[in-house]
């Protein structure tokens, strides 16, 4: 229940699909025809058509093979069709072609990430990292993944370093609060989040983490009050509606409690263990028929500590 999330900002840096400027001589017809394949990838990359951006691109690289920005672009566009490992081919040709491409070596890193090859990761990010140490996000990225292998001291000093370079970075805020979270920092982590959500008032994740740091603090009323704003922004945010029912349990507040979980419920009515969640605030608000019937439809869904429960209720 109290697990930080670092959905959506985990990766601040912006990918975009990059078209080499026309200059006024092509070598040959060919190549300006290339171009037009490379223009045209871009334009169905940008308009959500992956598939059909790669076709492009790799058309403009049968007639121009040695255009690392083609390679490049086909790279990002398998990314997002979700084929990792063309992803990382197409970054390494480009690298091949173009050894200071910074944004391969970031995007490569961060494909590699994806698959959980964090020490290729790392060097890959800390080799774009040497080529310009003045991007900010890339520091964020190498923290990243820094979180992911659990070195949290070696994360945070990466957002250090990216915030010393860029100070309005609400996702490396929230990023480094993650970290010192994971960390044991509760209160530094609370810190960073409350600096992410000044600079970014719609900053969901950053509300829910702090949220989750208040009740790790046992600040019940604190969490209530970042869960209720989690809501405003993302009513169906599922983890926020389940949370906000704990701490108003914490609270005393059954009543609240159980119309939470009935609004998780409405929404994805198949979830045993809300069911069962339900069913034991009810029991605690003194509602015995209405706990009993919330678990018998837990049981009837396979959960086993529903069946338990039910046991001491209907013997």
């Amino acid at each position: 229940m109290n697990d930080f999330v670092s959905r959506s900002r985990g990766w601040i840096i912006g990918y975009v699909f990059a078209v080499l400027a026309m200059t006024a001589f092509v070598a040959s017809a060919e190549a300006g025809v290339s171009e037009e394949y490379l223009e045209r990838g871009v334009s169905k990359a940008e308009s959500g058509d992956y598939p059909g951006a790669i076709e492009e691109f790799s058309r403009s690289i049968r007639l121009k093979p040695h255009n690392p920005v083609a390679f490049y672009n086909r790279g990002l566009a398998k990314g997002f069709a979700g084929d990792l490992k063309g992803a990382i081919a197409d970054y390494s040709k480009t690298i091949a072609m173009d050894p200071r491409s910074i944004v391969a070596y970031n995007n490569r890193g961060y494909t590699r990430a994806a698959l959980g090859a964090y020490a290729l990761a790392i060097a890959d990010i800390s080799k774009a990292i040497s080529i310009n140490p003045s991007v900010p996000e890339f520091y964020n990225n190498r923290g990243t993944v820094r979180t992911s292998m659990k070195d949290y001291r070696a994360a945070i000093a990466d957002y250090d370093k990216a915030l010393a370079l860029d100070p309005g970075l609400a996702g490396v805020y929230n990023n480094r609060g993650l970290a010192k979270g994971f960390s044991g920092d509760l209160q530094g982590a609370i810190d960073d989040f409350s600096r992410s959500v000044a600079l970014d008032q719609r900053y969901t994740v950053a509300w829910y983490n702090r949220g989750n740091a208040r009740v790790a603090i046992d600040d019940a009323k604190g969490a209530y009050e970042d869960y209720s704003r989690v809501l405003v922004l993302d009513p169906m945010m599922l983890a926020a509606w389940n949370n906000r029912a704990f701490t108003s349990m914490k609270l005393g507040d059954y009543k609240g409690a159980v119309r939470d979980l009935g609004k998780i419920i409405e929404i994805e009515p198949g979830n045993a263990s809300v069911w069962y969640n339900r069913g034991v605030v009810k029991k605690l608000s003194g509602d015995r028929a209405g706990a009993i019937d919330d678990l018998k439809k837990a049981v009837e869904m396979g959960d086993s500590l529903a069946t338990d429960a039910l046991k001491e209720l209907a013997p």
